[in-house]
């Protein structure tokens, strides 16, 4: 009776430790899930065609550049103040894509405004770690019109969607992207980042790439290339546009014709 009684209190122990067992690991992955998908950083705001709602930055207005790249984060933009207020804007490029689903729900409008005030437009796209560059190439096409892109096709990578990636993968992947927009389009797309990465997972083997380089304090220097664009700020502050802006200059001596799609 007694050992049938311990046999029944073990069994009761065991089966109570494999259910906080599981209890534990749902905890984790439910954690791993939220931190992973950032919902904080999607504010349902910024797919309202009226946000923002007034202007949200401050200071002087940014007046040295010549492109500016853009994407749901600014919300509505005031084409007509920005491209009246700022005669020396050239270029955007517009976050069309991102993954091998997300499709930036600011894209087309912005496209067609850019169109009509007949800004060269240029489309990118946001590279990420989730699916496979085949997938996330198809997304990319499917959301944007081939004919009516004055600027090369751009592709977005970064520490954010790469995340988990060593410098092989890195390389291999962002080759297997590019060779997949070029067969379907004919042509290689510019290679955005910062940098830093770009020294420390693309240097040398994208140096014949046009590139497009973030340096928030200097003009980029990179061993053995020469950048096509360089985005000076991600806080630049533009009339039209009520949130800041990433602004963008073209390197000294390069005009815009060199990063149009041929």
């Amino acid at each position: 009776m007694v050992k049938r009684r311990r046999k029944r209190n073990n069994r009761k122990y065991k089966n109570g430790k494999l259910w906080r067992l599981a209890g534990c690991g749902l905890a984790a992955l439910t954690m791993l899930l939220i931190i992973d998908l950032k919902p904080w950083h999607r504010p349902h705001a910024t797919v309202s065609d009226k946000w923002p709602y007034h202007d949200m930055t401050e200071g002087e207005y940014a007046k040295d550049f010549d492109g500016l790249d853009i994407s749901r984060h600014q919300g509505r933009i005031h084409w007509d103040e920005l491209v009246d207020e700022n005669p020396q804007l050239q270029f955007v490029y517009i976050k069309a894509t991102e993954g091998s689903s997300m499709a930036d729900p600011f894209y087309k409008q912005n496209f067609e405004e850019a169109k009509r005030k007949r800004l060269l437009v240029g489309s990118y796209h946001f590279l990420t770690r989730r699916t496979s560059m085949s997938e996330q190439v198809d997304n990319f096409l499917s959301h944007i019109d081939l004919d009516r892109q004055d600027l090369l096709l751009l592709v977005d990578i970064e520490k954010d969607g790469t995340r988990g990636w060593n410098r092989r993968l890195i390389q291999k992947n962002l080759a297997e992207f590019i060779r997949l927009v070029k067969d379907r389009t004919g042509h290689a797309p510019m290679i955005y980042t910062n940098e830093v990465y770009y020294h420390q997972n693309l240097y040398p083997d994208f140096n014949r790439y046009h590139l497009f380089i973030a340096n928030y304090n200097v003009s980029p220097e990179l061993l053995g290339a020469k950048h096509d664009i360089w985005q000076s700020s991600k806080r630049g502050r533009v009339r039209g546009i009520w949130t800041y802006v990433d602004i963008d200059r073209l390197r000294e001596g390069v005009s815009v014709d060199a990063i149009k799609m041929p």
